[in-house]
């Protein structure tokens, strides 16, 4: 089965621009708070922090940073899984 593949252009006006933007900045900041977190975690404790303990770890991020309650959860699972 031959898979096809689709592009699409946006065009979008200022405020939904500003919003993309402000999104991928949160995004951007959570991929490096995790980097991060990961660094400093086997740095001092020797001990690497998996995918799933930081996933497990986004309800209570998602209560202290309450800028990060508009996006979903998946979009942010998939910045973690980068990682």
């Amino acid at each position: 089965m031959a898979l096809r593949r689709a592009t699409f252009r946006l065009y979008p006006n200022k405020q939904v621009s500003e919003m993309l933007h402000y999104h991928r900045k949160l995004h951007k900041d959570l991929y490096n708070a995790a980097v991060s977190n990961r660094i400093t975690s086997y740095k001092k404790f020797g001990k690497s922090v998996s995918y799933f303990e930081q996933q497990n770890c986004l309800p209570d991020f998602k209560e202290v940073w309450i800028e990060y309650k508009v996006i979903n959860s998946q979009a942010l699972q998939a910045t973690l899984k980068r990682v």
